[in-house]
Order: structure tokens, then C-alpha cells, then sequence
């Protein structure tokens, strides 16, 4: 949730009983987060080569034989 008070926005995560922890990260440096996109893309271009896999083995599976 957001709240705004004497300070800019902050974000808190409540827990149970009433107990809430607020961040203490802050956004990451450009470098760090050029590497983190860098890495999901490769996910991602990973995912796409199973995914373009799948598909062509159920093409396979899924074309009948003519004899």
C-alpha cells in the first residue's frame, strides 16, 4: 500500500498482527539494471526455442501420413 506523509512516497508490506516491513532497496544502478533486462531477454529467447519446439513436433505429430 501507499502512503503519503511527511515524506515522499514509501511503500509498506503489512504482516500480520499488524506488524509491517517497509523497503529498504532503492531502484538499482543503471549498469546493474542493464544486466537484469540482458538476462530476462535471454529467458525469454530461451522460452521462444521451446515453445517454437513444441510446436513444430505437434506440426510432426498432428500431420497425417498418406500412404
Amino acid at each position: 500500500m501507499w502512503y503519503r506523509h511527511r515524506r515522499p512516497w514509501r511503500f509498506a508490506v503489512f504482516a500480520p498482527f499488524g506488524f509491517y516491513f517497509q523497503t529498504g532497496f532503492g531502484f538499482p544502478s543503471r549498469s546493474e539494471y542493464l544486466r537484469l533486462l540482458e538476462e530476462y531477454k535471454q529467458e525469454l529467447e530461451e522460452e521462444l526455442r521451446a515453445v517454437e519446439q513444441e510446436i513444430a513436433e505437434l506440426k510432426r505429430e498432428s500431420t497425417p501420413e498418406r500412404a
